[in-house]
């Protein structure tokens, strides 16, 4: 385990922090969650479904990002509950916060007081947008004002958000380089650091290509739903003789010409949409020309076509047929809580050998 050795101090709740704490847990540190006894701790463990039990102390979403931690329950009001936190933080590598800047002020759990004081700390603190901003920070609010929700569903009428708060997961992937280059940085100089992230710019650092669309072609995207505002056809859907879905993800000319050749589409019309620029300014008439021979297909038959000619394709899977696949289930993470047996997906995609 890499990070055996490490102590990590998680003060924070609900996601972006907590799967920060998770993630340095998987690789081997200490990871102490402190939550807070008088509002009943983090507040995901009272997010259930209709199905959850209402007595459990714990729902299906806390565990998603609590895994391996040692939890307390501490009043941080009370002066023996700041004791017992300040007593751990005597030998902690690693704080990770989420409070707004005024609950730090006012109980003295500032980045600036507590590397003052343990100056070895690397203080990672998550806010909405900067730390002196004192507007609050929700995944959802995030995904409208980063402008993700401009782009996903199917039009202007028809606008949808992300199915995961994906805002906050980017953010801890922010919260977790930060906190490896500082501690890495540390090793050297001995001292730790703040490490300040921000939900909203964690959220337009993951724009990508949608941004530089915007920033050098002055290109404002509108919903497309599965569709690639690049790439045609990228997220186009078809279907089968037998009403079978999928999607296409053909993403260059050579993959598009054997696509066409395999379905029998006819030279002619190859050669009207043989470049993806023609074929992102004709999506509607390269999609209905597309259709009309998958239409006459069989899944079994397109399946072995695709297969032999390496074009890129899927079926939409629902959560159980992921869960199938022999990668997702060893991501399974498994665990007794409270007589229960808890399960969540691990935040590590990555092997080091």
């Amino acid at each position: 385990m890499i990070l055996q050795g490490l102590k990590v101090v998680d003060i924070s709740s609900v996601l972006a922090g907590p799967l920060t704490g998770t993630f340095l847990a998987e690789q081997g540190a200490k990871v102490i969650k402190v939550e807070n006894k008088t509002t009943g701790g983090d507040v995901t463990r009272q997010w259930k479904q209709a199905g959850e039990d209402p007595q459990d102390s714990h729902s299906a979403y806390y565990f998603s990002a609590n895994f391996g931690k040692e939890v307390h329950f501490l009043d941080l009001t009370l002066p023996s509950d700041m004791d017992w936190l300040m007593s751990e933080l005597q030998e902690t590598d690693v704080v990770i916060s989420n409070f707004q800047k005024k609950t730090a002020e006012k109980l003295g759990l500032t980045p600036g007081n507590i590397t003052r004081d343990f100056p070895r700390i690397v203080f990672a603190q998550l806010n909405a947008f900067e730390w002196d901003d004192p507007r609050p920070g929700y995944d959802l609010i995030m995904q409208a004002e980063a402008g993700w929700i401009s782009m996903t569903g199917t039009d202007t009428e028809h606008l949808a958000k992300l199915p995961v708060a994906l805002m906050d997961i980017l953010a801890s992937h922010q919260m977790r380089e930060g906190i490896l280059l500082s501690l890495l940085q540390r090793a050297s100089s001995g001292r730790g650091a703040i490490v300040h992230v921000s939900l909203f710019q964690s959220a337009v650092a993951a724009l990508a290509n949608q941004a530089t669309n915007y920033l050098m072609n002055g290109m404002i995207p509108g919903p497309l739903g599965t569709l690639h505002p690049n790439i045609m056809p990228y997220g186009d859907l078809f279907c089968t003789k037998e009403g079978i879905r999928f999607l296409l993800a053909v993403g260059s000319d050579h993959q598009f010409l054997k696509l066409c050749a395999i379905l029998g589409v006819d030279t002619k019309s190859v050669e009207l949409y043989s470049l993806n620029r023609d074929r992102v300014s004709h999506r509607q008439e390269v999609s209905l020309m597309l259709q009309l021979s998958i239409e006459l297909l069989l899944y079994n038959e397109l399946e072995q076509r695709f297969s032999e000619a390496n074009i890129p394709y899927c079926r939409i899977n629902h959560l159980g047929q992921v869960f199938e696949h022999p990668l997702a289930a060893r991501m399974i993470l498994s665990r007794v809580e409270s007589g229960r047996t808890a399960k969540s997906v691990s935040t590590i995609a990555f092997e080091i050998v």
